[in-house]
């Protein structure tokens, strides 16, 4: 009776198992099928046409985009107070800004609802919308993302400008200087590395909400500023 009751225990228990290590498995099948779904029908950004004013100053200045920023080199930082960027009084000068132009179309299979743009170099790089630039500059803004809070739907394209003085202008070695983000129409989070203001542009891939934030904020970039070995 004993061997029998420990048989259907064990039997039981073993049964048990084999249904949970089944589970286990068709849910990670499941997880991976989704996971998998969703990277096909992400959104995807197309550099489709490419002008460069790099060398030509003042050209293209004036032509209007969906997103028009200037990309600021920063000279210094003021610890005093509340932390600051200290920038090239030059810089406001447009006369001496020289820019590149992308048409960006997303030929992926969703619809893009926010995009940001946003600057990695956070040590020494900061983007301004170019109508504010001279108010941002003044007041020592430490600033690394641009939103252009419109959709992009399937098919459709965006302008991006950006604008430099034409003594900063630093073209990315390793790793790209700027991302592209954007949260999609289900709500999940892509970056695209783009290595302005070059003609290279990299797939997009998927991202956390918090990672995907973190990179918009400069809390960070300002305790590293207040303390360098943070960086």
């Amino acid at each position: 009776m004993v061997e029998a009751i420990l048989g259907a225990v064990v039997g039981s228990l073993a049964t048990g198992l084999i249904n949970l290590v089944f589970e286990k498995h068709k849910d990670k099948k499941e997880c991976e099928k989704t996971r998998k779904d969703v990277f096909e029908k992400r959104p995807e950004l197309a550099i489709i046409e490419f002008k460069d004013y790099i060398s030509r100053p003042g050209y293209g200045i004036k032509k209007k985009c969906d997103i028009d920023l200037f990309v600021a080199h920063i000279a210094g930082i003021d610890l005093e107070g509340a932390v600051s960027a200290i920038y090239h009084k030059e810089d406001c000068n447009q006369d001496e800004w020289s820019c590149v132009i992308y048409t960006l179309k997303n030929v992926g299979k969703t619809d893009i609802s926010v995009l940001n743009v946003i600057s990695m170099y956070k040590k020494d790089t900061c983007i301004f919308p170019s109508m504010y630039m001279e108010e941002f500059v003044t007041n020592g803004c430490i600033n690394y993302s641009d939103c252009y809070d419109r959709k992009v739907r399937v098919g459709e394209t965006v302008t991006l400008k950006l604008c430099y003085h034409q003594e900063r202008i630093l073209a990315p070695f390793l790793s790209a200087d700027m991302v592209l983000g954007f949260q999609d129409s289900n709500g999940h989070y892509w970056q695209q590395p783009l290595f302005a203001p070059l003609d290279k542009l990299y797939d997009s891939y998927l991202v956390k909400p918090e990672e995907y934030t973190r990179e918009l904020r400069n809390d960070e970039a300002i305790e590293c500023f207040r303390k360098p070995y943070l960086w």
